[in-house]
């Protein structure tokens, strides 16, 4: 950007105060559309000196931490918007988000509550509203809030979505009918197509959710979730190469995400390929040193090879991230077993 380095002194931009903003904050989005949500972070944090009082600044440094996976600082920066606009909906909405993000359904569902009482026609918060309710397994009432989004907004493409979702459960046929409804009425046409694909799957029909995945990556070709389903269609069709070039394409879209990258190396072990499954568990240890999975599937490979010292190290740093988690009990087998076979000698 002419003018602006991240770091220089606001006086930097030209033009107005208003301007200046929006350039920073065009400017932050693009380091954390790159990844670098920290800088950006940093960024904005200079800029809530000069903008103390600013809606703006506080919902991007919002957004930014909950990009970054920093839930309770989001909490803290959306409150710190309704201070300033009680009624600012982006930031109720975001604090149900980002409570929901947290595991804390309960905080969300009074979240979301409050702010439909501010906004009581704004389908958004009805939508949010049911997927927490969904996610708390409470289905009658996760569809009362859909059809509530719809009937405020008939083109609100989301609650479309999760409607077809909950019909799967007792009519596959009329779930596959719901996506396709939304499809012909061009409400988000690359979810429509990625959900009717998912809704086939289950169905066990590849071929036609190949074709439906496939259709969602032409729209959008950084459908992440697209790739990510599709290389699952593939693989159970035993189009490996297919599957594998799929998953880079994920890791492409998401290389800051750990979980990604763990995929990829269970994949890759999977077909004979341990050097680079190694090496893909690795990379999601960079990039999260508390992923416990990347570290009990690294110690596996590990054993795998023969490698007993470098394993059991593995096994013990899962053990010690996950402390009462799942394979915490797998994992100190695995350890007392391997030290009871092998007498360790040293490192390798």
């Amino acid at each position: 950007m002419i003018g602006y380095k991240p770091g220089n002194n606001m006086a930097l931009f030209g033009g107005s105060a208003e301007d200046k903003k929006k350039e920073l904050l065009a400017e932050v989005m693009k380091m954390a559309d790159k990844g670098e949500g920290d800088k950006a972070l940093k960024e904005l944090e200079k800029a809530q000196k000069t903008f103390e009082k600013d809606v703006d600044i506080w919902l991007h440094t919002g957004y930014v931490q909950m990009a970054i996976g920093k839930t309770a600082d989001a909490i803290k920066s959306f409150k710190k918007v309704s201070e300033i606009d009680p009624a600012n909906l982006d930031a109720l909405n975001n604090v149900g988000l980002a409570y929901a993000k947290d595991g804390q359904y309960n905080a969300a569902v009074w979240a979301f509550n409050g702010a439909i009482t501010k906004h009581p026609k704004a389908a958004i918060l009805f939508n949010n509203l049911g997927n927490v309710y969904f996610e708390k397994g409470l289905y009658n009432e996760a569809m009362r809030e859909y059809k509530k989004a719809i009937e405020l907004d008939p083109s609100y493409s989301d609650s479309y979505h999760h409607l077809g979702v909950e019909a799967f459960s007792s009519n596959p046929e009329a779930s596959i009918a719901q996506f396709e409804d939304a499809i012909k009425k061009g409400l988000n046409k690359a979810k429509a197509y990625h959900d009717l694909g998912l809704t086939q799957m289950k169905q066990n029909l590849y071929d036609k959710a190949a074709e439906a995945f496939s259709e969602a990556i032409k729209i959008d070709p950084k459908f992440s979730s697209a790739y990510s389903h599709l290389a699952e269609v593939y693989e159970g069709k035993d189009k490996l190469p297919e599957a594998m070039q799929c998953l880079v394409k994920v890791s492409e879209l998401n290389p800051k995400s750990a979980k990604i990258f763990n995929r990829l190396g269970i994949f890759l072990d999977k077909h004979g390929k341990q050097k680079e499954a190694v090496e893909a568990y690795r990379a999601a240890i960079r990039l999260d040193s508390s992923y416990a999975n990347a570290h009990y599937a690294l110690a596996q490979a590990f054993e795998a090879k023969g490698r007993i010292e470098r394993a059991i190290k593995e096994y013990e740093m899962h053990i010690l991230i996950n402390e009462a988690g799942w394979l915490v009990d797998e994992a100190k087998g695995k350890v007392a077993n391997l030290k009871a076979q092998t007498p360790l000698a040293g490192t390798e």
